[in-house]
């Protein structure tokens, strides 16, 4: 071919893009959501639906699976509570855009996140201390338990060069504003609160991960948005960030830990809520039923192993260095049960690839209950249908 028609052919595509396919967006119960395949499309997965209401979505390295009518997402073997639930209509099984943006986009593609910068700094906060001693057992306190992993945590991270300050270093009593303050004043760093958990009811037990709730959601096991849920707080600013994190410390404790997964959940806490810089609240299992292994000073330095190594997992992924998604060990194995399955491979996955983008969903989702918002789909392009129930 002609020298001058290779030039043609580059300048017509730099001029003239392909056209970009826009999300679906079906707003269902009032609240914004996009089909399940779409989401298979985006991420180049397969389809699978079993029995109508479970999906699994998957490649060789990325497994994403779920159920309508839950708020429940495993990623790689790593269980996510969902803001709202996965909801079956018409047919088709939807998730909200909130947790598509919020959620499931930061934990599969960390290295996507912006603005990140470098992390040189560790902040370690052992919860509770001097008359506050958190939950209680026959085992032990939970101050001291916290105390305990974050001193062996800050030793594992000097000898991998990071710079490590701690709200308390002592059996002392640290206002939550005050540990806020110590974290806000730390640049290029994040910040770990370390706790322990008690049941209000028998049986309780197993490892949660909480990361601040994005505004417009509810908090914790609330099913429905309050207004409260529509204010703005300081962390906010971090949401990617800090379910990345969330996702690599949940991670790195199945791993090493190997308790019950209980979920990475969102939540409010002042000392979560307040920082500006990247932040997650860690429940380490509980004092009462789990309380025969966490009295263990073995189990308590794989609690330390586990947060440095999610550190360095963080750094190397959410720094732009590259990395792969966070996985976690399989749970044990159910029973089998023959369910029906339908399996589809997306159409145009590998087309889709690159065509649609999370960040003008997420623009709308700033405004999570104004449905008039909704004019973009995830390329700045009209949204291809809207319906309401």
């Amino acid at each position: 071919m002609p020298r001058g028609a290779w030039i043609f052919i580059i300048l017509a595509a730099l001029c003239f893009p392909a056209t970009v396919r826009a999300w679906e967006v079906i707003v269902y119960d009032g609240r914004r959501h996009v089909p399940i395949e779409d989401l298979a499309a985006f991420y180049q997965l397969k389809e699978e639906i079993l029995d109508g209401k479970k999906f699994v979505l998957s490649s060789a390295n990325k497994k994403l699976t779920g159920q309508a009518g839950t708020r429940e997402i495993i990623i790689n073997n790593v269980k996510l509570i969902l803001c709202f639930p996965i909801v079956e209509h018409n047919g088709r099984i939807l998730i909200s855009g909130m947790d598509v943006s919020k959620i499931i986009e930061p934990v599969m593609r960390p290295g996507k996140i912006k603005n990140v910068g470098t992390l040189t700094t560790v902040v370690l906060d052992a919860g509770h201390g001097g008359n506050d001693s958190g939950a209680t057992s026959v085992y032990g306190r939970e101050k001291d338990f916290t105390l305990d992993v974050a001193l062996r945590t800050r030793k594992l991270l000097l000898q991998q060069g990071y710079q490590v300050r701690m709200t308390r270093q002592s059996d002392e009593l640290i206002p939550l504003e005050t540990r806020a303050a110590i974290a806000n004043r730390c640049k290029d760093a994040v910040f770990i609160s370390i706790h322990f958990n008690k049941s209000n009811t028998p049986g309780g037990n197993g490892i949660e991960t909480y990361a601040l709730a994005p505004r417009g959601v509810p908090s914790m096991d609330a099913e429905r948005v309050s207004f409260s849920d529509l204010r703005e707080h300081a962390g906010n600013v971090r949401d990617p960030e800090n379910i990345a994190l969330a996702t690599l410390m949940h991670s790195a404790m199945l791993r090493n830990l190997r308790l019950f997964d209980r979920g990475i959940k969102r939540a409010r806490f002042l000392v979560i809520r307040e920082v500006t810089i990247p932040g997650v609240l860690l429940e380490g299992g509980f004092v009462d039923k789990d309380g025969p292994v966490l009295a263990t000073p073995d189990y308590r330095q794989r609690m330390a192993q586990s947060i440095t190594e999610a550190i360095g997992n963080y750094k190397h992924m959410v720094a732009h260095e590259g990395g792969e998604l966070a996985s976690a060990p399989p749970p044990a194995p159910a029973p089998e049960v023959s369910i029906p399955t339908q399996s589809v491979v997306s159409k145009g996955a590998a087309a889709l690839a690159g065509r649609l983008s999370i960040s003008a969903l997420d623009e709308a989702e700033k405004n999570p209950l104004d449905e008039s918002s909704v004019k973009t789909n995830l390329k700045e392009t009209p949204i291809v249908s809207e319906k309401s129930k």
